[in-house]
């Protein structure tokens, strides 16, 4: 799969769209997975953002960065992911991001403990994932 091209990332040319450029742009997989391992509280905005082709590919990226262990703890992240997906769910594109969306969130329920999910800030997360999970069969 080739890099995101900028008019990929940057669509409408929005101030989000346009730091997402900023920071992703000419960005290999290695490259944004270190990104998030950085500092995925940052970075995540980016994805709810950027273009659709771009968030297929560099949502592949937070998923290498959920499978390694520097992901252990960033319930911060597992919580926005959620969001950004639902927020994303009804776009026309976002059916290119399927298969990795239904990866990423089997990973994240299958190994759930890793994220120390406060329930206090994030409520029952597991079962919005459980839910989204089952919506998300329906879409495919």
């Amino acid at each position: 799969m080739r890099l995101p091209t900028k008019e990929e990332i940057n669509v409408f040319n929005s101030l989000d769209e346009i730091s997402a450029c900023e920071h992703f742009c000419n960005k290999t997989l290695e490259q944004a997975e270190a990104l998030f391992r950085e500092n995925s509280a940052y970075y995540q905005e980016d994805l709810m953002w950027m273009g659709p082709r771009a968030f297929h590919f560099y949502l592949q990226a937070v998923l290498l960065y959920l499978q390694s262990d520097d992901s252990v703890g960033d319930d911060q992240l597992v919580d926005c992911l959620y969001n950004i997906i639902v927020f994303r769910a009804n776009e026309k594109e976002f059916l290119l991001a399927i298969d990795c969306i239904n990866r990423m969130i089997d990973y994240i329920i299958n190994n759930y403990d890793k994220f120390d999910v406060n329930n206090d800030i994030y409520g029952n997360l597991i079962e919005k994932y459980r839910q989204l999970q089952s919506e998300l069969k329906e879409k495919k």
